[in-house]
């Protein structure tokens, strides 16, 4: 099966990814733990700046300040990214502690250096070492909680990416029982000679080859939803002629925009794949409803993708599973799309309701 090719300009792709992350990092600190505390600080001088102010009407010493503000940042930087490490991570305590005492001897060198030839001697005494320790101490204890909260953060981002990763090495298993090659290949001389003797077979037969070419696609290949789409018209087929008694109504509507949106591989095969698992779809009363529609929002202008399935449970019904379900099936499309992502599942011991979508946003 060959792989649709996307239109998009690599460099204004690039371009404006540049551009969307400079905005993130303006209005979204949280990205960056250095230039959060850069704000922190920032925000502290002006404060200090605006009390002072406020209490003698004037401000004077603004080299002293500007020391305070350059100096503290940069010693809570080098002490955010150096010592913190070494002490937690790496484990090197007696390092750490050195290179900490390095810094506040640094931090009140420098300062004696710039009142002493700035703004005249200030001598080295037990209520400076102090009040220099009081100040560095309290932004050394903001610096840790922020340097804690963002390695929690980290932590739970890399078990979740393990966990994703974990997942997809299901789906992998999968489709690795045989070798691809052996097997399409195979079906590929059944499917000459099947077609000598009823067309209409091996038209039929065609379906499941088609089929089962997708299903061997390497991972590492890009993936559209066009063609996970047409796995899944595949698939209702196939499963059409296996049971004659089906119960079931699809309609799927996209555009051919599709070719050039994004898809993981067997995500929405996997959902449809369920409904045989769990569904009473022989029911004529309550026939399996599947939809699929891909249209642009007049409002945003965005590509916007719903995928609804609903079905009656057959609680009796005992089949093979997989491994891999619909929960699988949400982190990993909720790790490819972020906020763009939205499920929701009504469930019960009779009914079962899927809501999906997937904002594409407006450039593909």
């Amino acid at each position: 099966m060959e792989t649709s090719k996307s239109q998009l300009n690599p460099g204004r792709l690039g371009e404006k990814s540049r551009v969307l992350g400079v905005i993130d990092l303006i209005f979204k600190p949280g990205k960056q733990p250095l230039y959060l505390l850069f704000l922190i600080f920032l925000s502290y001088a002006l404060l200090d700046l605006l009390s002072t102010f406020i209490e003698f009407g004037e401000v004077d010493g603004w080299l002293m300040a500007q020391y305070h503000f350059i100096a503290g940042y940069l010693i809570c930087a080098v002490y955010f990214k150096l010592v913190l490490p070494e002490y937690f991570i790496l484990k090197r305590r007696i390092r750490a502690i050195i290179y900490f005492l390095l810094l506040l001897i640094l931090l009140v060198g420098i300062k004696l250096l710039v009142h002493n030839v700035f703004l005249g001697t200030l001598p080295l005494t037990k209520g400076f070492l102090v009040g220099e320790f009081n100040r560095l101490f309290n932004f050394l204890i903001l610096t840790s909680v922020v340097w804690a909260f963002y390695n929690i953060l980290k932590l739970g981002k890399s078990k979740y990416e393990i966990e994703i990763k974990h997942e997809q090495l299901k789906v992998m298993h999968r489709s690795m029982q045989l070798s691809s090659h052996f097997v399409l290949n195979s079906l590929s001389i059944y499917l000459s000679k099947i077609i000598k003797l009823s067309p209409s077979l091996a038209a039929e037969f065609s379906k499941l080859t088609s089929l089962l070419r997708y299903s061997f696609k390497e991972f590492e290949e890009p993936n559209f939803l066009n063609e996970e789409i047409k796995a899944v018209e595949e698939y209702l087929q196939i499963q059409r002629m296996r049971f004659p008694q089906l119960s079931l109504d699809a309609a799927i509507e996209v555009p051919p925009i599709s070719e050039e949106l994004p898809m993981p591989k067997l995500c929405l095969l996997t959902l449809v794949e369920n409904v045989f698992f769990h569904a009473d779809y022989t029911d004529k009363e309550h026939p399996c409803l599947i939809k699929f529609k891909l249209v642009r929002e007049k409002a945003t202008r965005n590509w916007l993708f719903t995928v609804c399935i609903t079905n009656k449970v057959q609680n009796s019904r005992e089949e093979p599973r997989t491994g891999f379900g619909a929960s699988s099936v949400f982190r990993v499309l909720r790790h490819e799309f972020g906020d763009g992502f939205y499920n929701k599942v009504v469930s019960d011991e009779s009914n079962y309701s899927l809501l999906l979508t997937i904002n594409y946003g407006t450039t593909v």
